[in-house]
């Protein structure tokens, strides 16, 4: 999903740095692309799954929610913009690259398990008669998916991002089951977006500070 190469030692390296070193005058090139790789692919889920949210909606509520939706994302999209283009001006950096996080065992484990679980359970669930908790069961198995994702990519982001999609699915069983599915779809896209933010506002600062020295 991710491009290859520096895209990689970059994402993680953003992910595993301290706050000391996010104030640095300087973000190398690998940071940069890092920090646009990442953000465009959470953007790229966040919109889908708000997209799902929001045409699950009817009347002037779907046109609230997909304009929310869009505005979001653009300005995500923004954001991926411009550290695509400091990263064109920004150095080198140094030190070895990180390895492929999307190469270890760890990472592969965690989706082949969220696929074949997510197949699994929504043939159980249908043989039941309970079609209508496959959705919130999908959003937990997506949610137990990313904390297979904190020793890849050396983030315990990925706990909390985690953490809220299995407390959202869970919840979502007592809502009627009409609301469930704008409601999980939304919930995720805000999620989403939640765990962009540090890395987004964060990188932000580092290119303001760089300018100002």
């Amino acid at each position: 999903m991710f491009p290859v190469g520096t895209t990689f030692s970059g994402l993680v390296r953003w992910h595993t740095m301290t706050s000391a070193s996010l104030t640095a005058p300087r973000l190398s090139k690998s940071h940069l692309r890092g920090a646009a790789a990442s953000i465009t692919v959470i953007t790229l889920f966040a919109l889908i799954w708000g997209i799902n949210g929001s045409l699950a909606l009817s009347g002037i509520w779907r046109f609230l929610a997909l304009g929310v939706v869009v505005l979001v994302t653009a300005a995500f999209a923004g954001a991926v913009l411009t550290f695509s283009r400091q990263a064109a001006h920004a150095p080198a950096g140094s030190g070895l690259p990180m390895p492929n996080p999307f190469l270890t065992t760890a990472y592969r484990v965690s989706v082949i398990g969220m696929v074949v679980a997510l197949l699994v359970t929504a043939r159980i669930l249908t043989a039941n008669g309970l079609s209508d908790a496959i959705m919130p069961a999908a959003v937990t198995i997506v949610g137990l998916h990313f904390f297979g994702l904190i020793l890849p990519f050396r983030s315990v982001l990925y706990a909390w991002v985690g953490g809220a999609f299995c407390v959202l699915g869970l919840a979502s069983l007592l809502l009627p089951v009409a609301l469930r599915i704008p409601v999980l779809g939304l919930g995720c896209a805000v999620i989403l977006w939640l765990g962009a933010m540090p890395l987004v506002l964060q990188t932000l600062n580092s290119i303001r500070h760089s300018s100002e020295v």
